[in-house]
């Protein structure tokens, strides 16, 4: 588990480098990429379903992302897309472009669902996040007044 955690850092850091984050930030990001692995991880031996595992992973780390941007005042969207590639379907998309080239068209039609699921998964885990975040500052602002 803990090999893992150190994986799915370096991965971020790779690319929260390439994305030119400050260190600070980049290490931040990466600590970001381990926990969403970590949770992913845990909840696909639970859970056995890689959808559930995906969102999971993705509130984490998004979470993990939307505090600690308000603490370092920079935008969230710099920890996220960083700490979001190790949890990338990118296995999926090998297999649905191998099962094609192969000539195994309902493989390659049922693998590409299944990535297709994965990849709504991260994207409705992150909508989760952004939008309760949004609902609880704005709650904040307006002290619960309707308006």
């Amino acid at each position: 588990m803990i090999l893992q955690f150190i994986y799915a850092f370096f991965s971020t850091l790779g690319f929260a480098v390439i994305f030119n984050l400050e260190p600070k930030k980049a290490l931040t990001a990466s600590i970001g990429g381990g926990i969403g692995w970590i949770v992913y991880s845990i909840s696909l031996d639970i859970t056995q379903t890689e959808s559930t595992s995906f969102l999971l992973g993705a509130v984490a780390l998004t979470l993990f992302g939307e505090i600690m941007a308000r603490k370092m005042r920079t935008p969230v969207t710099s920890f996220v897309t960083a700490a979001l590639i190790p949890l990338v379907p990118g296995s999926g998309l090998y297999n649905t472009m191998l099962e094609s080239l192969s000539g195994n068209y309902s493989g390659a039609a049922s693998s590409l669902i299944n990535t297709m699921n994965n990849a709504g998964a991260l994207s409705i885990g992150i909508l989760l996040v952004f939008t309760g975040s949004r609902a609880y500052t704005y709650y904040q602002s307006t002290k619960g007044a309707i308006r």
